[in-house]
This record gives C-alpha cells, structure tokens and sequence, in this order.
C-alpha cells in the first residue's frame, strides 16, 4: 500500500479516470472544481492510496500558502470533500494510512470537511463542529412555514420578478459590479478575484451541475445567486443583491424557485450554505424557510507552527 500526493501535472487520463470512478458524479470532487482555486493562490491536489497498482482511496483537496507556512483544506469556503473508496473491507484501513500520511506531510494547517460521514478514525485530529440547514423540498406542494416568506414570494410574483439562467457575455460586468457593491456595503474586500469569477462564469456555461441564477430590474442588477449540484441536494453557496432593490424581494423568489430546480433534478434537499454558530440572525432566517439543522465535523490537525499563525 502507498499513499501519494499528486497535482495536475501527476494526474494522467488513466489516473484521472481511475478518481473519476470513485468520486462519481461529485462536482466537489470534480477537477473542473479545484483546479478554480489556483486563482485564489490555491493548487489542486488529490492524495490518494493504491494497492497493487489501483487507487482504492482519494481525497480531493486545495493547498495555500508556501514552504513551511503551508496548509490544506478539503475543501475551502463552505464546500465539502470525503474520502473516496471502493467500500470493500479494507476501506477503513485506507483512510486511516491517508490520514496519518497527511498529518504527517508537514502541513501546518489541515481542515478536512467531512459532511458525509466518511471517516470514523481520525486519530491525532482534533474536531469542530460545523452546521448547515437542509431543507426537504421533496413535496411538489413545498413551500417555506413562515407566512411572512409566503407573502413575500408572492409579492415577488406580483412584482413580476424574473430569475434566470447567468450568461457570461450578457451578465458579467453587472455580476462584477454586483459583487463588489455587495462585498463594500459588508465594509470588507472581495472574498474572490474578478478572474476567479471569470473562469468560474466560464465553467458555469459548460457544466449543468453550476446553476447561476441571475435578476435584474430596468437593467440594474438586483440579485446574483451560485449555486450547486451535490449528490442528493442542491447548495445554495453565494449571494450578492443589491440593497436598493430589496422590496422587490428576488432573493425569496430565487430560493423559492432553487426549491422547484431541486425537484426537477431529482434532489430531497436544499442546502442553505454553512452557518456560522456566532450568526444567530443568519440561522433563524434560514430556520424560517423550514430546514432543520444538519451538523457535520470538519477534522483539524495544527503543528505548534500552525497554532501560532
């Protein structure tokens, strides 16, 4: 058994075709995906375990930062990886020795966000807890508890609010502008490069597991919701919308109708996005449209370098 560490330029079609087979149809796993992150300092990186010369265990990854300062995420901002096996009967084995491996890499900072339960043993790890809101939009009568949400989805309607699909030649600029607007009004900085977004708009064009959905008005733009095709559920993952357009009430609409897009794919649940303990206000609106909270682990390793910076 070996485990290995590789980036793009390890990964050749046979090997990239041996982790597509394991990770499915994940968009999270997908290369597509975290190759994105080297706009952001970020290198794609998929460790892996082999056996007999097959890979029987993957973990899809971003690393930042350099030399001794470096770091790993699986993954960053909200998203999620697992480690990827056959099932067989050695699959606990597996990911136990590619823990250990990675602990053992040198990295000063490991966060793995297991949202799928697929670790049981992660010994030398330390954990936190992390929570989200799922909500059950499998009932083609579904709609959010709350009356007040009701009435403002209804008067979305009556306002003739109109969401739809995000068009990089029709909608970027706007969508630039939009985030940048947005990010000021919060008094930070854009989390995310305008080429992040540009390759990311680019990627959105070709692969249906990206639903961007866009609202103006009068030509203004109002509301920018991304959003992604993950297993059973549909991740509802950044949002930026314009204050001034706030009566008009797109971003209920826009989730209203992400509810109906779920059901159209086949998919139980939508994903409000990783809640923050320390942001009550943020968990009671989304407790509104009628989710429950779904906590998960992420799995932490520090080194005494690590916990200083």
């Amino acid at each position: 058994m070996q485990v290995r560490r590789l980036t793009s330029f390890d990964i050749s079609p046979s090997i990239q075709s041996e982790i597509d087979i394991l990770t499915g149809n994940s968009f999270f796993a997908s290369y597509d995906f975290i190759r994105l992150w080297k706009y952001m300092s970020g290198t794609a990186v998929h460790w892996i375990v082999e056996e007999n010369d097959n890979i029987v265990a993957v973990l899809p990854s971003v690393e930042f930062g350099i030399s001794k300062l470096k770091r790993i995420q699986a993954l960053p901002d909200g998203c999620y990886s697992s480690i990827y096996t056959n099932n067989n009967i050695d699959s606990e084995k597996y990911k136990e020795e590619l823990l250990q491996a990675i602990a053992s890499s040198g990295y000063v900072k490991i966060f793995i966000y297991d949202f799928y339960n697929s670790v049981s043993n992660a010994e030398g790890y330390d954990v936190l807890k992390c929570q989200t809101t799922l909500i059950d939009v499998s009932s083609p009568n579904w709609q959010p508890p709350d009356k007040k949400l009701q009435s403002e989805i209804r008067k979305a309607e009556r306002e003739n609010v109109i969401v739809e699909k995000f068009h990089y030649e029709k909608h970027f600029d706007k969508f630039i502008s939009l985030m940048h607007q947005t990010e000021k009004r919060h008094n930070r900085k854009p989390k995310y490069s305008d080429i992040f977004f540009k390759t990311f708009a680019e990627l959105a064009e070709n692969d249906e597991r990206i639903i961007w959905n866009w609202c103006e008005h009068d030509g203004h733009a109002v509301s920018s919701h991304i959003n992604f095709i993950e297993q059973n559920q549909i991740i509802n993952w950044q949002v930026y919308f314009n204050k001034k357009f706030s009566s008009l009430k797109a971003n209920q609409k826009m989730l209203f109708d992400l509810a109906q897009t779920a059901r159209f794919h086949n998919k139980r649940y939508l994903n409000l996005g990783a809640s923050p303990i320390e942001t009550p206000t943020l968990i009671e609106y989304k407790n509104k449209w009628g989710g429950e909270i779904k906590e998960y682990v992420c799995y932490v390793h520090k080194t005494m370098l690590g916990k200083i910076f």
